[in-house]
């Protein structure tokens, strides 16, 4: 991910050795250039939505990362907001491959219905659908961080949990 590289080269590289006045002045010019190199091309980051949104479905940092790395709570809900955003008005009225065939299924069982069968259309028998406002992207911000080291494995062995993710 680019914004916790950023963060570590930041961190450890940039700002460890400018405090270390046992460098030779050439090279602390080096590594100050760097660092503003560096935070010139981290602040292009707040212009993307597609970083902060990559962030908060990475399962390894999610919320969390921005909480730990010191970041401002206004930032953290404008991230969650942005997310939820593009859930809402993207993905959540997204038509799911198994949406037809439950469509039709439900329109068996309104047949079976005039057979006079009254065990066709039990309610313990008919298959539960993921209604709209079950919402997945709550259910994925709930769950805690995932030491993930796949991460497209990862969301591919949930698919069915969070289909419109």
């Amino acid at each position: 991910m680019v914004i916790p590289a950023m963060d570590y080269i930041d961190t450890t590289f940039t700002t460890g050795l400018l405090k270390k006045e046992q460098l030779d002045p050439t090279i602390r010019a080096a590594v100050g250039l760097a660092k503003w190199t560096l935070n010139r091309y981290y602040s292009l980051t707040d212009t993307s939505e597609l970083y902060h949104i990559a962030m908060v479905l990475h399962p390894r940092y999610k919320l969390e990362y921005f909480k730990q790395a010191g970041w401002t709570l206004e930032w953290v809900a404008t991230a969650q907001n942005l997310v939820r955003n593009t859930f809402k008005t993207s993905y959540v009225s997204c038509h799911l491959p198994g949406d037809a065939s439950e469509d039709h299924s439900s329109d068996q069982e309104e047949d079976n219905v005039g057979t006079g069968n009254i065990f066709n259309t039990l309610p313990t028998l008919v298959k539960p659908t993921l209604s709209l406002s079950t919402n997945e992207l709550n259910m994925y911000l709930s769950t805690g961080v995932e030491n993930v080291s796949d991460v497209l494995t990862w969301w591919h062995e949930r698919c069915t949990i969070y289909p419109r993710l």
